[in-house]
């Protein structure tokens, strides 16, 4: 699969098989990540792999607490990482967002599913979280998002692109 066709056709996964991806897979998108332009070249995120289930189910917990619901926010991934940025960064939020792209890319061309999920940032915020990062020697680093990876378990569907997202203007 070439690049544009990738980048059109990439979808979000919500539903994982429980086999665990490859630790080739697992580095080609980690080293993709870690490739992804960050401002100044300050390449300073960094990539929390968590692959071990009983972590994956407590840092879940975390994640729907932020919530207040019940639920498992990480879809039963088998990988989840968390890609974390110094507190005192101008530009880690983008940097950060970046870095979770740049996996979700090279993850759709490995065909492993991924996505995105909101409140890391916030869990790390938690008494538990910060013990995490304090475990982790990450105090002074803040989670910009999580990017959770697996096999799929279903075919990823097509997504219609809504019209009207593209201004043109000549002045």
């Amino acid at each position: 699969m070439d690049a544009i066709e990738l980048l059109k056709t990439r979808r979000s996964c919500r539903s994982y098989q429980e086999k665990q991806i490859s630790d080739e897979e697992l580095q080609t998108i980690l080293d993709c990540g870690l490739n992804a332009p960050s401002a100044n070249n300050r390449q300073d995120s960094k990539i929390v792999v968590v692959q071990d289930a009983k972590l994956i189910a407590k840092l879940s917990a975390l994640n729907a607490a932020v919530m207040n619901k019940d639920l498992d926010p990480f879809y039963g991934a088998p990988t989840v990482c968390l890609i974390l940025v110094p507190q005192e960064s101008n530009n880690g939020d983008k940097d950060g967002a970046l870095v979770i792209g740049a996996m979700q890319d090279a993850a759709y061309a490995l065909n492993i599913g991924s996505c995105w999920i909101n409140r890391c940032k916030e869990m790390l915020e938690l008494e538990e979280g910060k013990a995490y990062l304090q475990a982790w020697h990450l105090e002074g680093y803040v989670g910009v998002g999580c990017c959770i990876l697996g096999y799929p378990k279903n075919t990823l569907p097509e997504k219609e692109i809504k019209k009207g997202r593209v201004i043109k203007v000549s002045c």
